[in-house]
């Protein structure tokens, strides 16, 4: 609503204030009438006032009446009533001089009804007196005083009205305008109570949801850990009977001579579709430990500095046997000059292998290519073929985890859709990209980029790490005109174990690991070249303490870390093993372990029949001198290796009531079975999972400002509050 309409105008606003109720100017009208009425005291005085005593209070009467129907109406009575009895006073009773009193009614209609009747009347007051004096009823000089004295008061009147009115319009203006910023911000301060109470409940839902939330990651963390033992044990069981299925095919095909006769051609054709099919199964096996390592953050990526031709080339000779045996040409298509790739040349290697595989799948006729361009910054690699092409919809889904899209499903394919989904993965993690580009009936490109320079972030000190007090000062007289290289930092891993320096030197080539199996090894090394970092690992907590005591006075300001990681293979190892063997174990593993032992007796341990006979005819078919017995339980092969004293044992980790740590934790308390070499044979492998340590522990200077232990604080919550795959 507009203020200037919705607000009263000044004139009406200053009249509300400041005039003087018209009952009160009745009552006194009528007092007026009863002081007329008895002026004088005489009877003939008294007989000349009571005709306008009376009529003034007729005129009061009538004022009152009117009054109860319009209060404006009523005003107009008395201003009439009081003009009359001025002029009867004047005129009647013949007092010179009472006209004057017109200054009343006058004055009463500026203040009753407003400046503009009230000049009105202060008008029709001067046509009166003008015609008075006209007619000769009215001397001049009375007249002209009077008509003085009532324009005085209205001038008077107006020039105050004016500027009263004026303070009050601009008061009023702001009083309005005050008064609705008031009710806005009563309004408002509602609405604010509102929001706040819906925020409250809403703060609520939101603390009530992180309940929730939290409740479901530690299912789904649950989960996770349910679904990796599920696929370990699942693993466990597809690969001890594919075990049995490649050993023996691979017996039947490649070692026939083991039975004593030669296979039919027809029988060994359908064994290497067995072989081939067992294989297929295998594969898929490995690509779902291999997605379920992934998903669960586990699987390591063993990255060095290699040769990008190279591993094109490995992968190449892979598939050249099926191209050619369908007519379909191989190319490739290598710079000259490729620059060194930093990654791991197993993965890159199986990611090419399963796109040219697809290619050879697909492609009847034409080619099958490997494109590779390179710059400063990535390599691109491009598998390309002139197959039938991928249809839009299918290429739209075609990375997803076992989406064979509706082409392959056509065609009858037997793989699992893994192999992409897999790939893109490895890709990724590697910090590339891979994508598709494809046009029916134009053959299909498979593009991924591989950084030519690790990515990783190289951890920066002071330059006083750099400085030892017990150097010299010598002044080269020369300059020297060796080339400039860049200074890379240097970090001293203290650890008799060779795992963990692999496992920094693969992920981080941008900076020096130096490996000791000792601190007084690494005294030497700190003195000739101060490093950035000691680490120091053992598998003992109480060692490891003691060993950082003793790097702490040894280098003061040194700063160390300590961990315990145990060796992959540490288990094993530590419990008396010589080695492990995955099964499913081809021929070649098992003679590689064969001409390291050159064993004489060999000793099988497991609770399968046909497993024990499937290594047993393995090994006749490495060497038929050899001589093989078995045992179906731990307790029997221990009996059978105090009695034969064998050269080599086959130890199966699963066995019944005693499983293989509990054999070799009993052998190892035996010093006539102690030296027997040992290997173990399970379908987990170790190197699957990730080094992980229990003991985390910082050593720093002897004076830590706390600038340094705030930082701390800040990052190794964001680091070590991830939860662990």
């Amino acid at each position: 609503m507009n203020r200037q309409t919705a607000s009263p105008s000044a004139d009406n606003l200053l009249l509300s204030q400041f005039q003087p109720p018209v009952l009160a100017v009745i009552l006194g009208l009528a007092i007026c009438g009863g002081v007329i009425g008895i002026v004088g005291g005489t009877p003939q005085h008294i007989s000349a006032t009571l005709p306008v005593a009376l009529l003034v209070l007729a005129m009061a009467g009538l004022a009152g009446l009117l009054m109860g129907w319009r209060q404006t109406a009523g005003a107009w009575a008395v201003l009439v009533g009081l003009s009359l009895t001025t002029l009867l006073l004047r005129y009647w009773l013949g007092l010179e001089g009472s006209l004057v009193l017109l200054t009343i009614p006058a004055t009463l209609g500026l203040l009753l009804l407003g400046h503009r009747s009230g000049l009105l009347i202060t008008a029709l007051c001067t046509l009166l007196l003008g015609w008075l004096w006209t007619a000769g009823l009215l001397p001049f000089q009375e007249g002209s005083l009077t008509l003085v004295v009532i324009w005085l008061v209205a001038l008077v009147y107006w020039g105050t009205f004016r500027a009263v009115a004026e303070r009050v319009g601009w008061s009023w203006s702001h009083y309005r305008a005050a008064q609705e910023a008031l009710d806005e911000v009563r309004a408002n301060r509602g609405q604010l109570h509102q929001t706040l109470d819906d925020l409250a409940h809403a703060n609520g839902q939101l603390g009530l949801m992180n309940r929730r939330l939290a409740a479901a990651q530690m299912a789904a963390e649950e989960a996770h850990k349910t679904k990796a033992a599920f696929v370990a044990n699942v693993s466990h069981e597809f690969r001890t009977p594919l075990n049995m299925i490649i050993g023996l095919s691979d017996l039947l095909i490649e070692a026939p001579h083991v039975y004593g006769s030669q296979l039919p051609a027809e029988l060994l054709e359908d064994l290497e579709i067995v072989r081939r099919n067992t294989q297929h199964l295998l594969a898929m096996v490995n690509d779902v430990l291999d997605l379920s390592q992934i998903e669960a953050n586990r699987l390591a990526l063993h990255r060095e500095r290699v040769g990008l031709a190279a591993v094109v080339e490995r992968a190449a000779a892979v598939v050249r046997p099926l191209l050619a045996k369908k007519g379909v040409e191989l190319r490739l298509h290598l710079p000259r000059h490729l620059p060194d790739v930093y990654c791991d040349s197993n993965r890159v290697r199986q990611v090419l292998v399963n796109l040219l595989s697809n290619g050879a799948r697909h492609t009847e006729t034409g080619y099958v290519a490997i494109e590779v361009d390179a710059d400063e910054h990535a390599a691109t690699l491009c598998v390309r073929d002139t197959g039938p092409g991928i249809p839009p919809e299918d290429a739209a889904h075609i990375f997803e985890p076992f989406y064979r899209g509706t082409f392959g499903a056509r065609q009858n394919e037997t793989s699992s859709g893994l192999g992409l989904s897999i790939s893109k993965q490895f890709i990724e993690m590697h910090n590339g990209r891979m994508w598709l580009e494809s046009r029916l009936g134009e053959g299909s490109a498979f593009y991924f980029t591989l950084p030519i320079t690790a990515t990783l972030p190289l951890a920066t000190e002071g330059a006083e790490r750099w400085l030892v007090e017990r150097w010299p000062w010598h002044e080269r007289l020369q300059p020297t005109n060796l080339p400039a290289q860049r200074l890379r930092p240097q970090v001293v891993i203290c650890d008799p174990n060779p795992d963990l320096h692999e496992a920094f030197g693969r992920f981080n080539d941008q900076t020096d690991y130096v490996r000791v199996d000792s601190l007084a090894e690494a005294a030497g090394l700190v003195a000739d070249f101060p490093p950035q970092l000691l680490i120091v690992n053992d598998a003992s907590p109480r060692l490891l303490l003691k060993m950082l005591a003793e790097a702490r006075q040894r280098w003061p300001d040194l700063p160390a870390i300590g961990c315990s990681l145990p060796p992959r293979l540490g288990h094993a190892l530590a419990a008396g093993a010589s080695g492990h063997l995955l099964k499913p174990i081809a021929r070649a593993e098992l003679a590689e372990v064969v001409a390291q032992i050159d064993p004489g007796t060999v000793l099988v341990v497991d609770d399968d029949r046909d497993t024990r006979r499937l290594f047993s005819r393995m090994l006749l078919a490495i060497d038929e001198k050899l001589r093989v017995i078995s045992a179906a339980d731990g307790q029997e092969g221990l009996a059978l290796m105090r009695a034969e004293k064998p050269d080599l044992v086959l130890l199966d980790v699963k066995l019944p009531e005693m499983d293989g740590w509990q054999v070799l934790a009993a052998k190892a308390l035996d010093d006539d079975l102690r030296p027997i070499p040992v290997f173990l044979l399970s379908a987990q492998d170790p190197s699957d999972e990730p080094l992980s340590s229990q003991i985390l522990i910082a050593a720093a200077g002897e004076r830590t400002p706390f600038y340094k232990l705030l930082r701390c604080a800040e990052v190794i919550p964001l680091i070590l509050g991830q939860p662990n795959a």
